[in-house]
């Protein structure tokens, strides 16, 4: 019986030294990176006077954003085509463009910036260290005082008209569309 008894804490511990050999041999860390948020603030929708060649439609901003970090940024596009009005075979063209003021801290005068905005340019709210974007686009525009530059905050978009296109145009109701799409994008 003694011999039996051995016999089988042998195999027992045969098996349970196998079952030990057999283990995996790795570990499996996961992760779940949460979805980028954020509220797009654009300008809202209004009637542009007739013959207006320069006129202050609003801002782009964007607000609760969370997700983000430096180098993971939001991109914008922005696309619209001419004003057109049904059953009028005359378009008024436009063009938009940002603007930006600030100053310079060693001689508190204003350095105004400006980029055109053509129809399906992209522009970038960049992301922080803090998991959130700065809230307005910035515009890089030098001064006189050596090198350096300063990035401003856009202050408004303006909508840019000829006068010649407003007189070209044939009586009656013009209507166009600006179309803002976003998408989260890695620098």
């Amino acid at each position: 019986m003694k011999k039996l008894f051995a016999m089988a804490l042998a195999v027992i511990m045969v098996v349970s030294m196998a079952t030990v050999a057999s283990a995996e041999s790795t570990t499996t860390l996961t992760t779940e990176v949460p979805a980028a948020t954020y509220t797009l603030n654009i300008p809202a929708s209004q009637e542009i006077p007739f013959g207006a060649t320069k006129t202050d439609i609003g801002n782009i901003t964007v607000t609760d954003a969370s997700g983000f970090a430096a180098g993971k940024n939001l991109a914008v596009t922005v696309e619209y085509d001419a004003f057109t009005a049904e059953g009028i075979s005359t378009q008024i063209p436009y063009t938009l463009s940002l603007y930006a003021e600030g100053s310079s801290m060693t001689n508190n005068s204003y350095h105004p910036a400006t980029m055109e905005l053509p129809t399906g340019t992209t522009v970038t709210f960049k992301g922080k260290d803090d998991g959130t974007l700065y809230e307005k686009i910035k515009l890089n525009t030098s001064y006189t005082q050596g090198s350096n530059t300063l990035d401003i905050p856009v202050t408004c978009v303006y909508f840019n008209a000829n006068s010649e296109d407003w007189g070209k145009a044939l009586a009656g109701e013009y209507t166009t569309t600006i179309t803002f799409t976003c998408e989260v994008v890695v620098e």
